[in-house]
């Protein structure tokens, strides 16, 4: 019994961790939920760390980097994001994948602000080896109310990708479109953003992203939270669906 114990309680850290990481490491990368709201001239940021090693009848290692830094100066907005993860169970790695990503923006007026964004990304485990993004464009303000937010953008990227070790290499001119939208009444908050990456020379190569949340208070301190994330790549390499997803829900306490 205790051995089955330890096996059970191996599997349920690797599954956590393994969902905890596919929303954090997607192929498209949701920077609308990581932006700053604060309007303030000067840095805000956040960087975290965390190692562990769980020893039973095999080793579990885990490894986890974040940094998230903004500076904003005026009309200016510079944002760095760095997000790094290592998930390995004896000799088998459940998740080994990261991202390097930013991106200035210029308000130019109250609707309109221009993008430029550069990134670097990997995920073995997806046999993406590298993938290398450089793009621009106009972001707009549909809507802005107390309780309601929404904004699109249609922004252009190039992109440079190896996948499977090396045996596939492109090079491609995407538009990269998304929408996305906040709600909040009485403290419940949903927001969700969908992308569409579509292939400039082939629109029949193309990705289509969504990543949403929910977050519905139960009482004073104990909120019941939604999570969602689907990818669907119609050129993933063989043996990857070309539809993934996620679907987390779980408790927070807050006091």
């Amino acid at each position: 019994m205790l051995h089955l114990h330890h096996i059970l309680k191996k599997k349920l850290i690797i599954v956590f961790l393994m969902g905890l990481a596919s929303t954090l490491f997607s192929q498209i990368i949701n920077i609308e939920s990581k932006r700053f709201l604060k309007d303030t001239n000067g840095f805000v940021g956040t960087i975290s760390a965390n190692f562990n090693i769980n020893q039973n009848t095999q080793q579990v290692l885990t490894f986890g980097l974040n940094q998230h830094i903004q500076y904003k100066y005026n009309r200016h907005r510079l944002l760095a994001i760095s997000d790094i993860g290592f998930i390995k169970a004896g000799d088998k790695d459940f998740v080994n994948a990261g991202y390097q990503h930013m991106r200035y923006n210029y308000k130019i007026m109250s609707v309109l602000t221009w993008e430029a964004f550069v990134q670097a990304q990997y995920n073995k485990v997806l046999l993406l080896d590298r993938r290398y993004l450089a793009g621009t464009g106009p972001r707009f303000r549909v809507l802005k109310k107390e309780n309601v937010k929404m904004y699109t953008a249609c922004l252009y990227m190039y992109e440079y990708q190896s996948q499977n070790t090396d045996s596939i290499e492109q090079y491609n001119h995407r538009l990269s479109a998304y929408v996305t939208l906040s709600i909040g009444f009485n403290k419940l908050e949903f927001t969700s953003t969908t992308f569409f990456q579509p292939n400039m020379a082939d629109f029949n190569d193309h990705r289509i992203a969504n990543d949403s949340s929910l977050d519905l208070p139960i009482n004073k301190n104990l909120n019941f939270k939604v999570g969602f994330n689907l990818l669907y790549d119609t050129r993933q390499p063989p043996g990857i669906p070309e539809l993934t997803y996620i679907l987390k829900n779980g408790l927070s306490y807050k006091f």
